[in-house]
């Protein structure tokens, strides 16, 4: 089964500082900062995130455990009745547990691959989302630096803290999005799609 936690753990380590158009000579620096992690326990849209990635391993284990029942129950089969069947009917039931066997490593290396592209979508969606709103708010708030003060900063004032304000934005901002971009699945243009056989 994937190793990876029901929860999905972002790989947040990117440092959030943003270029500014004139030089420090030329103005006063002014800095703000966001605590990602903080920024996912506020945020009602990354909650959401979680629970959908939590549901999608709970299905994926479910799916495997049901496997590795149905793979043991075949095993102990055999070994009970092994020497009572017949060899062709013996040889049957070898064959069907190495196959059983081999589709339930298949369903793992699945399952785990697709918990995997499922987090780093979301992973990518989020990021993607805050860098844009995290930009537009030091614009607005005409701020030097925003930076992330998980992994960069040691101490600081708390009037410098931006993390709850930037979650409601995010959080404002999936409204504007489609059901399907906002699930890590991407819309299929009009263009790609099929065209319609024309009536012969």
């Amino acid at each position: 089964m994937a190793r990876r936690s029901a929860l999905i753990i972002f790989s947040t380590t990117l440092l959030l500082v943003f270029a500014f158009g004139t030089s420090f000579a030329q103005k006063p620096l002014t800095i703000a900062y966001v605590d990602l992690q903080q920024f996912q326990a506020k945020s009602k849209r990354i909650q959401e995130m979680q629970k959908r990635f939590s549901e999608l391993n709970n299905i994926k284990r479910t799916s495997l455990e049901k496997k590795q029942n149905e793979l043991k129950a075949l095993s102990d089969q055999l070994q009970k009745q092994g020497p009572m069947l017949k060899e062709e009917t013996r040889n049957d039931k070898i064959k069907e547990l190495g196959m059983k066997e081999m589709e339930l490593k298949l369903a793992q290396k699945q399952a785990e691959t697709e918990l995997q592209n499922e987090a780093r979508a979301l992973d990518e969606s989020m990021m993607r989302d805050l860098i844009k709103i995290i930009g537009a708010l030091r614009k607005q708030k005409n701020l030097s630096l925003i930076l992330n003060s998980t992994s960069a900063i040691l101490s600081a004032d708390d009037s410098l803290d931006i993390t709850e304000e930037v979650a409601k934005l995010y959080d404002s901002s999936a409204a504007s999005k489609p059901a399907a971009a906002e699930k890590g699945k991407p819309t299929t243009p009009p263009a790609a799609q099929h065209p319609k056989p024309k009536p012969k």
